[in-house]
């Protein structure tokens, strides 16, 4: 019994290695993601830039409002729609900024789960051993080693008291 116990400790110290690994690949696909939605919505709003440039001495704050006041429902619907481009424009330059200060905890705590979803449905395992990986894998092995051997502890405790009061303490 005590080597298969042994045997499942290791088994779940090996599973934490190989999901710990992948942390790493996951956090720099989630950044390639993010750039490629900040490149994307840059390229979007390039047109009204150059338009505020030319018009409004770069304030595209002033090119809304003036889409806003011509008194077209159409441009006004216009100047919503750019304001939405702009607004997305400058949370992914926030969230670039943010993840390239800190990657690990941005990624654990970014608001946006649309991209992380986009990521974790293309994401495709990957062994890349660089320091990152193998602290990662290193930690989360340990992690859910520890945590393994306390959820077997516990439900070994439970059935052998549970054994006690069935059999032994009803004689």
């Amino acid at each position: 019994m005590s080597k298969l116990l042994d045997y499942i400790r290791l088994s779940f110290f090996a599973a934490g290695l190989l999901l710990g690994v992948q942390i790493p690949a996951f956090v720099s696909d989630y950044g390639h993601a993010l750039q490629a939605h900040f490149v994307e919505a840059n390229n979007a709003l390039a047109p009204f830039r150059k338009d505020a440039k030319n018009y409004f001495n770069n304030d595209l704050n002033k090119l809304i409002a003036h889409y806003e006041n011509i008194g077209d429902d159409v441009v006004g619907k216009g100047a919503i729609h750019i304001k939405t481009l702009y607004d997305r424009q400058q949370s992914l330059q926030a969230a670039v900024n943010n993840f390239n200060q800190s990657p690990y905890l941005y990624t654990l705590t970014s608001g946006f789960s649309s991209i992380k979803k986009q990521v974790w449905q293309r994401f495709e395992g990957q062994i890349v051993l660089k320091k990152d990986s193998i602290i990662a894998a290193l930690s989360s092995a340990i992690i859910i080693a520890i945590f393994a051997e306390f959820f077997g502890f516990i439900t070994l405790f439970i059935i052998k008291r549970g054994y006690y009061r069935l059999f032994i303490a009803g004689k």
